[in-house]
């Protein structure tokens, strides 16, 4: 098939999942069109049946990488739709998918408009903070309702954030669901790890995210100190983002900040979960959170808030544990007495990497296949 793709090309799921689903494509003989505002950030990697088209931007190279740009200007808006249109006509796709709603169903809306029953099959997913954030301002949530209206299909990444879209979005009906995957080739356990010794003499935590204000990273922050208050433990953070500042005033002011190293963004994250105890997650919202995954394919079992999808990735007491937003003692005592247990943390980490087989390329690919053809 003749596809084309949009999505963001900054460090988050949304657009993680929308690139990797292109390649995955184009490696399964599809003729892919990948449409992003810059190169994409670290996983883009040029292969055949793949055609990158980015916009020229004159500031695209000073642009922060795990900033999310929402706000196109009407320039780039209509830049991106005439460049689409000149594709679609002359490649005759046969679909066109967007990740993220905000800002491509509005231009998924205008291509609706400009080609009328010439319109490849659109298919829209929602990921995230398009509805949680963007579907509930009173400015924005209208219009971006009308313009879903445009797509053949809604899909989304969990059963959550299915029922938030709908009842957000005041759709027709639900999005189905296609969750989130992943590659296991690269996300496996390490292999050096001995069975009869799961957790490290001083159990390492991590924390991967882009630093958004709906990650909280500060709450992170503040549970690792309640947790290294009650074991010697050490902190590893990869990433960077606008919260970052914040985070690290926050140890600075701690007796623990020897205990904390900061990583920076890494082009690949699985050496580092091999070398983990557990991850740490404090999000406000998720409508999936692809690092839980990651981490439970590398036997890395989760301390997570439990909101939106996150139940649907991680099983409580079993894959990881999962603790009520804002109450962060209970959390401490979790992670203290997992940590303290190596049989426990051995059988977490043992049924994080069974379940997160379920979430193979391999397995949820064909959905989108089956999708396109539909």
């Amino acid at each position: 098939m003749r596809i084309g793709m949009m999505c963001h090309a900054s460090v988050g799921g949304s657009a993680r999942i929308g690139i990797e689903l292109a390649m995955a494509l184009a490696q399964r003989e599809h003729c892919i069109h990948l449409f992003t505002h810059t190169t994409p950030q670290g996983y883009w990697e040029p292969q055949p049946n793949l055609i990158l088209h980015t916009l020229k931007h004159p500031a695209a190279d000073e642009r922060e990488p795990t900033t999310l740009y929402t706000d196109w200007s009407e320039d780039d808006i209509q830049h991106y739709t005439e460049h689409m249109l000149r594709v679609i006509t002359t490649e005759r796709l046969d679909v066109v998918h967007y990740h993220y709603a905000v800002p491509f169903a509005f231009v998924a809306q205008r291509l609706r408009r400009h080609l009328g029953d010439a319109t490849p099959r659109l298919i829209g997913t929602l990921h995230g903070t398009d509805v949680y954030h963007f579907g509930k301002e009173p400015e924005i949530g209208p219009r971006l309702s009308r313009a879903l209206q445009a797509c053949d299909v809604i899909t989304t990444v969990s059963n959550s954030h299915a029922e938030l879209s709908t009842t957000v979005l005041d759709l027709a009906c639900p999005p189905d669901v296609v969750p989130n995957f992943i590659d296991l080739s690269r996300f496996q356990p390490a292999a050096y790890r001995p069975s009869n010794q799961p957790v490290r003499s001083r159990p390492r935590l991590i924390h991967i995210s882009n630093f958004r204000p709906v990650k909280d990273p500060c709450s992170m922050a503040r549970l690792f100190l309640g947790i290294r208050a009650r074991l010697d433990a050490e902190l590893w953070l990869l990433g960077e983002g606008e919260e970052m500042a914040a985070v690290r005033a926050i140890f600075e002011q701690s007796p623990f900040a020897e205990d904390v190293r900061y990583l920076g963004l890494q082009d690949d994250i699985t050496w580092y979960l091999g070398q983990a105890d557990l991850l740490l997650m404090t999000s406000q919202y998720e409508s999936f959170c692809l690092v839980a995954l990651e981490a439970m394919a590398c036997g890395v079992p989760v301390l997570a808030t439990h909101v939106g999808g996150l139940p649907e990735v991680v099983i409580h007491g079993r894959t990881g544990l999962l603790f009520p937003l804002g109450e962060y003692e209970p959390a401490v005592e979790m992670a203290v007495r997992v940590l303290s247990n190596p049989s426990e943390h051995r059988a977490m980490c043992e049924a994080a990497i069974r379940h997160a087989r379920q979430f193979g390329v391999e397995r949820v690919v064909p959905a989108y296949e089956r999708l396109y053809q539909s």
